[in-house]
């Protein structure tokens, strides 16, 4: 079995070999021999299960389609793919350690994108998305033998994922979805653009479509609004009921 450091030092030149504690780690292990090398491949799986497991485990409490299980193994997939990258297969061949681990980088975008869900305005799923790449490229980096910088940035995403959920939580108090719903064949887009600019109401992401409400369709309007002062957004509600009449217009929480 290959030495991790000169595979990563001979790659054309091209690459850095891990410094500082991973690097003392690293050595100790290639000193070892064949069974240490082995042990080394062993952590790096390990370590890799043990942090995708950590991320994991916040968006399972948090009731997540993307769990506990599934950042385990996308960390232990990427891992291994970074071993097979680094050490490839027996005997010499000419190869680019970065090659396989590029296309692993392209394929988790496909899981990635299975869990972001549109609905209306709302888009959901993309903190998920994240949180899979995040733990895609800390299974890669324990592959290589980074394991102190996957460690900083386990840590680092679990912050990220607790502590400034608040944040955006309170940012998102400010903005304001809006529902509409309104007979078909009225003409409604006009004035409702006027009002929102009559009262300087930010607005984006119009999603308009055909709803069934009892036995009839309805045209069903949604946006995404911002305004500080509630007031004025009270307002605009109250004025868009005396002038275009519509079936219902609430604040989406």
């Amino acid at each position: 079995m290959k030495n991790l450091v000169n595979i990563l030092s001979a790659a054309n030149g091209a690459f850095d070999t891990p410094s500082g504690l991973d690097s003392i780690i690293i050595n100790y292990f290639n000193s070892l021999g064949w069974w240490g090398n082995l042990i080394l491949i062993v952590l790096s799986l390990v370590l890799a299960t043990a942090f995708g497991g950590i991320i994991g485990y916040q968006r399972e409490i948090n009731g997540h389609s993307a769990g506990f299980r599934t950042h385990i193994l996308i960390s232990l997939g990427s891992a291994l793919i970074m071993v097979l990258s680094i050490y490839g297969v027996p005997g010499e061949a000419t190869r680019d350690p970065m090659r396989l681990a590029a296309a692993g980088v392209t394929g988790i975008s496909f899981l990635g994108a299975g869990c972001i869900i549109k609905n209306g305005v709302n888009v959901k799923g993309l903190t998920t998305a994240a949180s899979i790449w995040v733990t895609m490229a800390i299974g890669m980096s324990c592959g290589a033998g980074y394991f102190v910088i996957s460690a900083i940035t386990t840590i680092i995403t679990i912050i990220c994922l607790v502590s400034f959920q608040k944040l955006e939580e309170w940012a998102s108090k400010r903005n304001s979805n809006i529902m509409i719903l309104v007979k078909p064949d009225l003409p409604v887009m006009s004035k409702l653009v006027e009002l929102l600019e009559k009262y300087e109401i930010s607005y984006k992401g119009f999603d308009s479509s055909l709803a069934e409400v009892g036995d009839g369709q309805v045209l069903r309007i949604v946006f995404r609004c911002y305004k500080s002062d509630k007031a004025d957004l009270y307002k605009f509600i109250e004025e868009f009921k005396e002038t275009v009449n519509p079936i219902s217009i609430e604040i989406l929480k």
